[in-house]
């Protein structure tokens, strides 16, 4: 069966270029112009693999629409966007995207990302093991997080990156052992991506009560956390 993707991008000859491509592919596309004509099929995103979604939308900023998808549902979000600065791309991650690719881009590029962002997706949900750490509980059935049953929502690499640590307490993880579990991809020494999930999976962990530095840096060397 093919899997299906949302599109939400409100440059007509874009959005065109990208559904015909995806369905060449064996992609089943659902396109919307902005948010608002999304927003009905919001709450309702069983059945899908993944979301493309433009930051620069006419009615609502793009931004706003990811944190109301990560109210409801994990499924895979790819930003696509001409704006390319560190600071957008530190806030959709931080928000909630999986990944992020810059306008004007290459469509074979885009659905290389496209089927790796759903095969590590289809990966977590696979896992079936409850991993316990101190006051948390790390759901990989749900992709989820639980402090006193409040869903810390985190985004699916902020998961992955704990998941990892917290299922191996006590074993120091360099960055590229990190970065290469996580993204399943070669790692070529930018650090900057895994230090800004890093810090913001550890201010979401300080969230809602939390006051444990869960996350330990070992300087030179990477990540680990501690069981106590």
């Amino acid at each position: 069966m093919n899997k299906k993707i949302i599109l939400i991008e409100d440059d007509a000859e874009i959005r065109h270029m990208i559904e015909e491509y995806l369905e060449s592919n064996d992609f089943e596309v659902t396109s919307f112009e902005d948010g608002s004509s999304f927003s009905h099929v919001n709450d309702n995103l069983e059945g899908y693999s993944l979301i493309l979604i433009d930051l620069m939308l006419p009615d609502m900023n793009g931004m706003e629409l990811i944190k109301r998808i990560r109210r409801v549902a994990s499924i895979p979000i790819i930003i696509i966007t001409a704006k390319d600065s560190d600071l957008d791309k530190t806030l959709g991650f931080g928000l909630g995207a999986d990944d992020y690719v810059v306008k004007p881009f290459s469509l074979i590029e885009l659905v290389a990302r496209i089927k790796a962002n759903i095969r590590r997706a289809e990966m977590g949900a696979g896992q079936d093991q409850t991993v316990y750490l101190r006051d948390l509980r790390i759901d990989p059935n749900q992709y989820a997080v639980f402090r006193d049953d409040v869903n810390l929502e985190l985004t699916r690499k902020e998961f992955d990156i704990l998941y990892l640590l917290a299922a191996h307490p006590d074993k120091a993880f360099s960055k590229e052992q990190l970065y290469e579990a996580v993204w399943k991809e070669p790692y070529y020494g930018d650090e900057n991506v895994i230090n800004t999930h890093v810090n913001r999976l550890r201010a979401k962990l300080k969230a809602h009560g939390g006051n444990t530095e869960y996350i330990k840096t070992l300087w030179g060397i990477g990540y680990k956390v501690s069981a106590s």
